[in-house]
């Protein structure tokens, strides 16, 4: 379970730190377009847009890391509800 929390606050922290670079590349892309220097306006633009996609890919890491978590819970959850359900048999063939 630590390992999980770890790893999907690593995921979540790297996604906003992208994000935040990928602003800032926005906001200076949006000065070198108003000073008329669209080539670097564009270069920022699409550096932005790839760490955008690095962010994204950090969240569906994470989301990955909640989906698998939420698998075990629901395999132990069943293979309890099974074991008690073999208990409650035997019971009733012993009584």
């Amino acid at each position: 379970m630590d390992d999980i929390k770890t790893a999907a606050a690593s995921h979540h922290n790297d996604a906003a730190r992208h994000l935040e670079n990928a602003a800032r590349m926005h906001r200076d892309a949006a000065k070198q377009c108003e000073s008329g220097n669209f080539e670097k306006a564009q270069h920022l633009a699409t550096e932005a847009a790839e760490t955008d996609t690095a962010a994204n890919q950090h969240a569906m890491q994470a989301l990955d890391l909640y989906r698998h978590h939420a698998a075990q819970v629901a395999t132990r959850q069943h293979d309890a509800a099974a074991e008690e359900a073999a208990r409650a048999a035997k019971k009733v063939a012993k009584a």
